[in-house]
């Protein structure tokens, strides 16, 4: 292995394709920036106090501005990359470093934004493989029990999505579910963190989809219906957004889909109107917006396979006026598959040729 920093930062260098001058444009000028949201940065995105160098300080908040607050994944990953070379060079840190790691996550989510999931994956992987081992067990890597705790779900909440787009549904169950053991030690130490409990909520919902794209239906069923008991059991504070808004409808949703999955059209299409009808009660939250596009076209299709026509073209019409005011769903898909829809109609209800 080449421990030299350069050899250190290879895997990070030949893995994404960066346009390094745009990038070494914006690191030059970003500097004024800092001036009116340093404190900002530091309030909500603090900087690890083991990285002293004043030059990889403001390259990190750079990182974070272009994460939070003005946007572009590729410059983020650039200035983390820059970071990190500067941290090696110094040889106060190394790789198994907590700071280090965090900024590894840090840099793969970035990836996975700008289309390199692959890389992405591979970055997380070998994250993961440093605070869990084969059999499922927490390492000891970092210098405290809590810090493992929170990386192992920073580490899964980025790597869950990649493992789920591959395909590679019973490792993304194993990933969820050390997640969420992690997440109840953490609970156990803090019994009144809702940031925990949401993570705990998320967690069971994602193994629930991951259980359900393995087509273990049952287990998928149990899981999120779980979900739900305990999100009725929370007290939700009238009219406030937070995390937690439309959770609910997000789990009806997966309930509807592997209703459908398995044939049940009639309860799937109940889980689907009752989600619809969660999200309608929050206006213009995106969350709520977005799993409400996503129910319409669930009830779309799901009319559509039981010739139930002009239902189908009616749900069709409602996803195509909510993109219009939300700019959520897809707008092309819902329009070619209702002209589509319309086109069959109209053929369908064509009196026969009797000129024969």
């Amino acid at each position: 292995m080449d421990n030299t920093t350069r050899g250190k930062l290879q895997p990070y260098m030949g893995m994404i394709k960066l346009v390094s001058a745009v990038s070494g444009l914006v690191i030059a000028s970003v500097g004024g920036l800092y001036i009116y949201i340093n404190h900002y940065l530091d309030t909500n995105y603090p900087i690890r106090p083991e990285i002293t160098s004043k030059a990889t300080r403001k390259l990190l908040r750079g990182a974070a501005l272009r994460e939070h607050i003005a946007p572009d994944p590729q410059i983020a990953y650039m200035f983390m990359l820059s970071a990190l070379e500067q941290i090696y060079s110094d040889g106060k840190l190394d790789e198994s470093s907590e700071a280090v790691q965090e900024i590894i996550v840090r840099m793969a989510h970035a990836a996975a934004q700008i289309g390199e999931q692959k890389p992405a994956k591979q970055m997380l992987e070998t994250a993961w493989d440093k605070v869990v081992d084969s059999d499922g067990r927490i390492r000891g890597l970092g210098d405290s029990e809590s810090w493992r705790m929170q990386h192992v779900c920073r580490v899964a909440e980025a790597l869950g999505p990649l493992l789920m787009d591959c395909g590679e549904y019973k490792t993304a169950i194993r990933t969820y579910g050390t997640a969420l053991q992690a997440a109840r030690a953490m609970q156990n130490n803090d019994n009144d963190s809702d940031e925990l409990l949401l993570k705990q909520a998320n967690y069971v919902t994602s193994l629930g989809e991951a259980f359900a794209m393995d087509k273990d239906y049952k287990s998928a069923r149990t899981l999120l219906s779980s979900v739900l008991v305990d999100l009725k059991k929370r007290e939700q504070p009238k009219n406030v957004v937070d995390k937690w808004t439309c959770l609910d409808a997000v789990v009806m949703l997966d309930l509807a889909q592997v209703e459908r999955q398995q044939g049940n059209v009639e309860k799937s299409q109940q889980w689907a109107e009752t989600g619809l009808q969660e999200t309608k009660k929050w206006k213009r939250v995106g969350a709520c917006d977005n799993c409400q596009a996503h129910l319409l076209s669930h009830l779309a299709h799901l009319s559509e396979s039981q010739e139930n026509v002009k239902e189908a073209l009616g749900y069709y019409s409602l996803a195509i006026k909510h993109f219009q005011e939300t700019g959520t769903g897809n707008m092309e898909q819902m329009d070619t598959a209702s002209r589509q829809l319309k086109q069959r109609l109209v053929e369908s209800t064509k009196q026969p040729d009797d000129s024969n």
